[in-house]
């Protein structure tokens, strides 16, 4: 589920580490699915919905187009928006897939420019939404989230979690 924010406000005292690391996790948030999980996406989306009849050159066809114009956003954000769509009757137009992913994928890198610049953002970034998600890719934005508010902290070595052996 994504979550929305107004806004990300940087502490005035963030360390060159946690910037770091916060640009570092929003440049991870940027990486596409690989081609064979956005084939596997799009099938099972095509599997979920009704369309015209079409030959399987014409099949093939669209879906590499689909997939060719799915590798230019983040991967949680497609797979976010391609379960979305695919609760519809009809497989959807390449437009409304990019309507629906373009301000996500454009939320990120907004917060990401305003990290990279050399004296920082002033006060804060204002943005539409920021997506913050649960998945695998989601630790790494809620990590992003506590680097932005909380001042470094020494870190604690990490306990290993017993396996559940039930």
């Amino acid at each position: 589920m994504l979550e929305r924010l107004d806004s990300v406000t940087l502490p005035p005292d963030i360390t060159p580490a946690q910037r770091a690391e916060a640009i570092r996790t929003l440049r991870l948030s940027l990486a596409p699915l690989s081609r064979s999980q956005t084939m596997r996406e799009l099938l099972k989306l095509k599997v979920k919905t009704g369309s015209r009849n079409m030959d399987a050159q014409t099949l093939e066809l669209q879906l590499e187009v689909y997939a060719d114009e799915l590798a230019r956003f983040p991967a949680d954000c497609v797979l976010q928006v391609l379960a979305e769509v695919g609760r519809g009757k009809w497989w959807p137009e390449w437009g409304e897939i990019e309507r629906r992913l373009t301000p996500l994928e454009t939320t990120r890198r907004r917060i990401l420019r305003t990290l990279e610049l050399p004296d920082g953002p002033q006060k804060s970034c204002q943005v539409k939404s920021c997506q913050i998600t649960g998945g695998v890719k989601g630790r790494g934005a809620q990590r992003l989230g506590d680097l932005l508010k909380r001042p470094e902290t020494p870190e604690e070595p990490e306990t290993p979690e017993e396996p559940d052996t039930r």
